[in-house]
């Protein structure tokens, strides 16, 4: 597959990746999905409580407070997801004069014999300057 080179250091910014995606998986959790649930279960109890919101004669408030709490955890982990998308572009900028980006082989950071050959790139387009 176009995954691997044996002259590139994609193995290196798959860890970066994977990194990145851990640190978006624990920060929305912490920081957006769980703050999220756990207000949304608060007010849809208190709206229970002072009658705002008819209670379920046979399991009481518990339905209305777990479809608010999942709920607020939905609309918490989306919420993130801009702070993600900016962490991923930052880190494509980095990666821009490596050969990422528009006009390159995103797969082969340096464009090897092996590469060219295995996957038929044209000598014209693997000959051009990087001018990123």
């Amino acid at each position: 597959s176009l995954l691997f080179c044996p002259k590139s250091k994609l193995h290196i910014h798959r860890s970066e990746i994977s990194k990145i995606i851990r640190e978006c998986q624990e920060e929305s959790f912490w920081k957006r999905a769980l703050p999220f649930s756990l207000v949304s279960m608060l007010v849809t109890q208190g709206l229970v409580h002072h009658g705002y919101l008819a209670a379920n004669p046979r399991f009481g408030s518990l339905p209305k407070v777990a479809l608010a709490g999942i709920l607020g955890f939905g609309l918490g982990k989306a919420s993130y997801i801009g702070v993600c998308q900016s962490k991923f572009h930052s880190f494509e900028g980095q990666l821009r004069g490596a050969g990422f980006g528009p006009g390159h082989n995103r797969h082969c950071l340096l464009t090897c014999e092996e590469c060219k050959t295995k996957h038929g790139l044209s000598q014209e387009r693997s000959s051009q300057p990087s001018t990123s």
